[in-house]
Formats: structure tokens, C-alpha cells, sequence
């Protein structure tokens, strides 16, 4: 029996019918999946492997968002089915599937990448035909439970108060998590979206509100400094409008997408977090209106 991670994936994957393949670098050791590059005298894959501890609902979610992205309209990595036609195995404790592996480099916070970024969302927000619902939740309700011990718990309830019912606006395929850490620039200058985890139908507002709270407040950890990153905000507005102005009404959507999905966020780093992602959260809004001014 296999005992190691190379070792698995070796025997994992022998369900693909792939010319001599090796088992090449293993990714992202800590975080219990199993992802290695594999290679063949053709071409490169990734073979990701999930533990059975994931719900197997995940996988099947996981799966159709990238059939749908990538093998259908060319924006994410494409998958490979198995030897038995199914587009993931299971096999000692794991789930896998393979997809291709994108010869480029990770995108980094740079007005220039958050432009192309800005189109790459543009583009995945004009996609029609999937039926899936994104297994991210829109409603704002279970926040109302959050932090009633804090001091803060008034106006935090005001700030939930405020922001709409993202499930009656405008719904489309979203990713949930844009932004470089989750987009790779392949070697022909095209984006691409990985970690397709909440992929699906949802609110545009939520998916376009995330990083400008979450990602372009720039927070030193040592000594609670922050300011707002406007270049890469206004280079990802610049590459998601075009030449198509943005209304005040649509900004402010935005802005509360931005509100609720750093909201999301502030059980998820522990109770000695919160507080910091409290003066987060108050930073981020009180740039609205400076961003809004840039904006012209």
C-alpha cells in the first residue's frame, strides 16, 4: 500500500491513460490536498487530489465550474476524464481529477495585472448557459448572530442593515475569490482562473465588491498601519468598464458587495482577528468616496 504523497498519486494517476508519466513537484504541501505537476513527453498536468473529509458535493461543484470554464469557454484549466470516463476518481482516500497544467506565472498586485484581471471578470460575468447556483451563500441574515459581545455590535448591525438583498440582483457565473492570488497569466498573455471551489451562479456585485476591501486595503500586521491601494482599485475598474461609464447606483453596489464579503471573512481568522478586520472593514468604506472622486 502507498504510503507517502508521491507514492498515491502515483498509483492515482494510472486511472488517466497518459503517455509515461512522472510525477513531478508537489504544491501546497500544508493544506491537506494532494497537488502535483505531472509530466508527459507531450505536455504538463495537474493532478489534485481532495480527502474524503470534502463532501463529495464539493468536488461535483468543483468539476462542473470547470468543465464549464475551461473546457468549454477557455478561461480556466481544462479537465481530463479517466480511463472510465468520469472526470473524477476516487482512489485511497481521495478524490482527484486532472486538468492542464498552466505554463505562465502567478499574477501579482500590479496596476497592469489588476487591468487584465478587470477584463478576465468582465468576460466571465458575460457567461450564459450554467445552471449550477454557487455554493457561496448571498444572504446577509447569519451575519445578525455574529459578535454580539462587542462593542462594535451596534454599528455593525447598521452596516448590515444597509446592504441589499444580493439575491434579488443580478445574477451570472461568478468565481467569488478574483483576485491575483486565484488568477495564473499564461504564457500567451491570457488570464486564467484556478481554485474554482464557489464557482457558479451568484451575484456580479458580490464577486466585483471583494478585493476592494479584502485586497486593496493594505494592513501591516505590526503596527496597524493602513492605506488604500487607489492604483490597483482604478486599473481593476478601468479593466472591468472599458470605456463604459460607471454609475453612482452600480458603484454603490459594488461597495457593498466589498462590505459583505469582507464581513464573510471576519470569523475566519480566529477571535483575535476580528478586531483588525473591524478597523478593515471601517478603512475600507471611508475610501468610497476618494476612489469615487478618482473616478472623475
Amino acid at each position: 500500500m502507498p504510503t507517502t504523497a508521491k507514492e498515491i498519486a502515483e498509483k492515482a494517476i494510472l486511472n488517466w491513460d497518459l503517455e509515461s508519466p512522472t510525477i513531478g513537484p508537489q504544491f501546497n504541501e500544508d493544506s491537506g490536498r494532494l497537488i502535483f505537476r505531472i509530466g508527459t513527453p507531450s505536455r504538463d498536468f495537474l493532478l489534485k487530489g481532495f480527502p474524503d473529509s470534502i463532501p463529495e458535493s464539493t468536488i461535483k461543484s468543483n468539476v462542473r465550474a470547470h468543465l464549464f470554464l475551461g473546457n468549454e469557454h477557455d478561461m480556466a484549466p481544462k479537465l481530463y476524464p479517466a480511463k472510465n470516463g468520469e472526470y473524477y476518481i476516487n482512489d485511497r482516500g481521495y478524490r482527484f481529477y486532472l486538468m492542464d497544467y498552466i505554463d505562465g506565472r502567478e499574477m501579482v498586485e500590479t496596476p497592469e495585472d489588476e487591468f487584465l484581471i478587470g477584463q478576465a471578470a468582465r468576460k466571465l460575468h458575460s457567461l450564459r448557459g450554467y445552471s449550477e447556483q454557487s455554493p457561496m451563500e448571498q444572504t446577509k441574515d447569519r451575519f445578525y448572530t455574529w459578535f454580539r459581545e462587542k462593542e462594535f455590535a451596534k454599528d455593525f448591525d447598521a452596516i448590515l442593515d444597509s446592504i441589499p438583498d444580493f439575491e434579488k440582483l443580478d445574477q451570472c457565473f461568478v468565481h467569488t475569490d478574483i483576485g491575483p492570488h486565484n488568477m495564473m497569466l499564461a504564457k500567451d498573455g491570457k488570464p486564467v482562473f484556478i481554485d474554482l471551489d464557489d464557482a457558479g451562479n451568484g451575484s456580479r456585485y458580490l464577486d466585483l465588491g471583494w478585493p476592494f476591501i479584502m485586497q486593496f486595503v493594505d494592513f501591516n500586521h505590526d503596527t496597524e498601519e493602513m492605506h488604500y491601494r487607489f492604483d490597483l482599485a482604478l486599473s481593476f475598474l478601468k479593466g472591468y468598464f472599458g470605456t463604459d461609464e460607471i454609475s453612482r447606483e452600480e458603484y454603490e453596489l459594488i461597495f457593498k458587495g466589498a462590505e459583505q464579503m469582507h464581513i464573510s471573512y471576519m470569523q475566519a481568522y480566529g477571535p483575535y482577528a476580528v478586531d483588525s478586520l473591524w478597523k478593515i472593514l471601517l478603512f475600507g468604506m471611508e475610501q468610497k468616496e476618494k476612489l469615487w472622486e478618482m473616478l472623475g
